[in-house]
């Protein structure tokens, strides 16, 4: 009796898919074996990563190695498409502003950053009509290109925020301070780590804070107190935010729903914006990645948005107006502001070549070892059009 021959089923397809797949890798790990036999089978996997491409070279002399991200890697998004999305987020802004507080570990390192640029404008003998420059340095990990900031600018105070604990615990040089006094709550969310260096001369401007970026961002522009002591002088993203993956698109910070607050910090100024101060600095090992940064940056000029323009909308003169977000914000098309990017540039080629500049982070150091490539987008912001 001849028995039926069975269908195949759509779990017989995907081990089909998964066979192929894992052919695929295969090869191209025997491909890694043979050019190095003592390279560990997990970099072997991750140099597959690394796929073997031109549009990341200069000269063709940029070594592709296990850290490297190209368009072979991840694709570049279609210019309607981060359109679409960077137009969007300025149009929810309202909405995502209001639709939810500031977590209570960010509003008290806030606080801390507040007492902290006072302390430093007493200690420089500032007037009280003066603003202290500040540097923000986001997303600072370790802390380590905070400290190098601080060295850098002197006069400045420099502020690194991460939200993780255990990234800013991890730079032994510069350990957490000592908050035995405070509640639970306080030393989970705090990271002072220059008033316990005894050799701080040259960081003592510097403080390191355990808060989530959008809502210290939010503080910064809702606060009438910091925008009446302090001046955002640069802002730095130095720290990785690639997420190579298209699903992990709305990850990265100029497709985030807190892109426009971003924005707006290196907005706050006003009439003393200077167009020879670069106010916004992003570094990533993938050029492509600041490429779409760059695009974002010219969408948010196109629609028009200023911080003027959103404080005198949407917020009250204590910052806590929370007016109808159904309707969306549209600011207007003609903005008195524009912005000036340059790059992606170079910059492990320049860090070599002066023994004075470091790396600004572990990652980098790490990039700067294998001789993978250190991109830096720039920006600047020019006060109108007409000018």
């Amino acid at each position: 009796m001849m028995r039926a021959r069975r269908l195949p089923t759509m779990m017989a397809y995907q081990r089909l898919a998964t066979n192929i797949h894992a052919g695929n890798r295969f090869q191209h790990n025997i491909a890694a074996y043979v050019a190095n036999p003592a390279t560990p089978r997990r970099k072997r996997r991750r140099n597959f990563l690394g796929v073997m491409s031109m549009d990341n070279t200069v000269d063709g002399t940029t070594k592709v190695t296990q850290y490297t991200i190209n368009d072979s890697v991840c694709p570049p998004t279609e210019s309607d498409t981060l359109e679409k999305i960077v137009q969007k987020h300025i149009h929810t802004l309202p909405r995502y502003w209001f639709s939810r507080p500031v977590a209570k570990h960010t509003a008290e390192a806030f606080q801390e950053a507040m007492d902290f640029v006072n302390e430093f404008r007493a200690k420089k003998q500032l007037s009280d009509t003066s603003k202290v420059n500040v540097i923000l340095d986001s997303g600072c990990g370790t802390g380590k290109s905070s400290v190098i900031l601080g060295g850098m600018y002197p006069n400045c105070v420099v502020i690194g925020v991460d939200q993780s604990l255990a990234r800013l615990s991890r730079n032994k040089s510069y350990k957490q301070s000592d908050y035995s006094e405070e509640s639970d709550s306080e030393k989970q969310t705090r990271a002072h780590t220059s008033s316990n260096n005894q050799d701080n001369s040259l960081n003592d401007n510097v403080l390191l804070l355990r808060a989530e970026l959008s809502d210290f961002w939010k503080c910064c522009l809702s606060s009438i107190q910091w925008q009446e002591s302090a001046s955002i002088y640069k802002h730095y993203l130095l720290y990785p935010n690639p997420y190579p993956k298209k699903s992990r698109l709305k990850s990265r910070f100029y497709a985030h729903p807190a892109f426009p607050l971003l924005m707006m910090t290196i907005m706050m100024d006003g009439d003393v914006l200077s167009a020879e101060e670069e106010k916004l600095v992003v570094r990533s090992n993938w050029k492509g990645y600041l490429n779409e940064f760059k695009a974002a940056i010219g969408i948010w000029q196109d629609c028009g948005g200023t911080f003027s323009e959103w404080k005198t909308t949407y917020l009250a003169s204590d910052g806590s107006n929370s007016p109808d977000t159904a309707d969306g914000w549209h600011p207007t098309s003609d903005t008195p502001i524009i912005f000036e990017s340059s790059g992606p540039n170079r910059m492990d080629i320049v860090i070599k070549d002066d023994p004075t500049l470091l790396p600004m982070t572990n990652f980098e150091a790490k990039y700067l070892e294998c001789g993978e490539s250190i991109y830096e987008l720039t920006t600047r912001v020019v006060r109108s059009r007409e000018n």
